[in-house]
């Protein structure tokens, strides 16, 4: 009985790549040498994620944030009166980047439009009373979520994905998670305070 040869998956290493242009060089290297992403990466993410987790723990727990947002919701609306005398007709986006974000999509528009610095990342207020949270846009589920575990809390719809944010959530329908008793997440939000294009 003759042997079959077995095939494996991986692809036989190769020091270097056939062709020497930008895309076969990043394919070469994210074929041949993932370790070196992971191996430099996710330390990274690492000290990123801790590094934002304990600034928003500390954030909330001294209650600076209430005060700030103010502030920083007037910095928006000056940016946005300054794109209307220099943004030049193009469209507007946050200058939020492409990493930071859960699509995979290369986010290559943002280059053709006018960019608007939306930092506003903190939880502001927790009401038991009236079993409410009020918190800005790029507070993220993770961060909602461990907050509010500690004071026995949920909200009624909770995304799957940590890094998913309140207001991409609102603005993008909250399409990943529904429930049939409350809708989708935009319908358990009370309220929205908004920053017009004008």
């Amino acid at each position: 009985m003759p042997e079959k040869e077995v095939k494996s998956s991986s692809p036989k290493f190769e020091l270097f790549p056939e062709k020497w242009d930008t895309e076969s060089i990043i394919e070469h290297v994210i074929i041949h040498y993932r370790f070196i992403f992971v191996m430099f990466l996710l330390p990274v993410s690492l000290v990123y994620d801790l590094w934002f987790y304990t600034r928003s723990k500390i954030v909330f727990a001294i209650s600076s944030a209430p005060s700030k947002h103010k502030e920083k919701v007037v910095n928006i609306q000056k940016q946005v009166r300054e794109y209307q005398t220099n943004g030049e007709g193009k469209g507007m986006c946050t200058s939020r980047p492409g990493w930071q974000t859960i699509s995979p999509q290369n986010m290559e528009y943002k280059n053709k439009m006018y960019p608007i610095n939306v930092n506003l990342v903190d939880i502001l207020e927790i009401n038991p009373d009236r079993r409410t949270v009020c918190c800005e846009p790029m507070v993220t589920m993770g961060q909602l979520t461990a907050t509010l575990d500690h004071l026995g809390w949920t909200i009624p719809i909770v995304p799957e994905l940590d890094d998913l944010t309140i207001g991409g959530l609102v603005m993008g329908t909250g399409i990943e998670t529904s429930s049939h008793r409350f809708g989708l997440f935009q319908h358990i939000c009370k309220s929205y305070e908004l920053v017009l294009a004008d």
